[in-house]
């Protein structure tokens, strides 16, 4: 099998059909592609019945207690089969062939381990297909959009986002696959360590000439319980790694509350939200907030 394509879902049945429509419209390896969806929905709220709708029957299908996103894509790739593995959010659409192109990508370039694609929104404008890595800056939040216009990905200081990632199979087994311990949120930049760690000369690319639609927050909405594992996550890998996590933990909670300003003298109902979160963070976080 050339390629296994992981898709962790949590009650997205209906977008997630959408996303296997469209891997069974542009599948363009045919057999030597695999499809592994993996359920951590709630019992009573299974996606199963949902998914007999997709036009795509040819998938696997693991219903699995909610360990988080790293854990159900391990579940994953523990039955899979591909030499490469294509972590898919449910939220995405293709719009194009792209797998032959991933394929062939890894063939030529035996020492790129890690890549990511072009992520759109639904008007096809440019999405967020990389980020920022640890350190905080006002600077690099307000450009962030810029740079994904722009496609100015930078390697050193930036990770590929968790919606589309394709990685060399052997690569992430010797990494010791995705950290469990991290329910949701840094992910991405915590596996590059590890695939930079076990090898050293290792590629991590942005490719933008591999185009897919990511219907960001559709498939699992904001909420207070994902903030707080945003947080919880960003303290875990801080400290995993020796960087200041209440130095980045003070700094986005200033971000809300300038968001929070901003918004007011706007008079816009996000202002609301923003004081939401604020809330949410001086009542669960306050023994890293107390100098705030």
């Amino acid at each position: 099998m050339k390629i296994s394509v992981i898709i962790v879902a949590y009650k997205s049945g209906d977008i997630l059909v959408k996303c296997l429509d469209s891997i069974a419209k542009y599948n363009d390896i045919e057999d030597e592609l695999e499809v592994i969806v993996v359920d951590n929905s709630p019992e009573d709220e299974r996606i199963e019945r949902d998914l007999a709708k997709s036009q795509y029957k040819n998938y696997r299908y693991i219903p699995s207690d909610n360990r988080g996103f790293g854990a159900g894509n391990n579940q994953g790739v523990d039955i899979s089969t591909g030499e490469i593995l294509a972590f898919l959010n449910p939220d995405i659409m293709l719009i194009e062939p792209i797998f032959k192109k991933v394929w062939e990508k890894f063939q030529k370039e035996k020492d790129l381990m890690l890549m990511g694609g072009k992520l759109l929104f639904e008007d096809l404008k440019p999405g967020f297909s990389f980020y920022f890595d640890y350190k905080p800056s006002i600077i690099k939040k307000w450009s962030l959009k810029l740079w994904n216009r722009k496609d100015r990905y930078d390697e050193k200081n930036m990770y590929i986002a968790g919606a589309d990632l394709f990685v060399r199979r052997d690569a992430f087994c010797e990494a010791g696959k995705f950290d469990e311990n991290i329910f949701m949120y840094y992910e991405e930049p915590d596996l590059i360590r590890r695939l930079r760690k076990v090898k050293k000369d290792c590629k991590i690319v942005y490719e933008p000439g591999i185009r897919m639609i990511h219907l960001e927050k559709k498939s699992t909405p904001m909420s207070m319980n994902m903030i707080g594992h945003e947080m919880d996550s960003c303290i875990y890998y801080g400290k995993k790694y020796g960087l200041d996590y209440k130095k980045k933990i003070r700094f986005e909670y200033r971000y809300y509350k300038l968001k929070r300003m901003v918004y007011k003298v706007l008079k816009n109902q996000k202002a609301e939200r923003m004081n939401e979160i604020i809330q949410y963070l001086n009542e669960n976080y306050i023994k890293i907030l107390r100098k705030y």
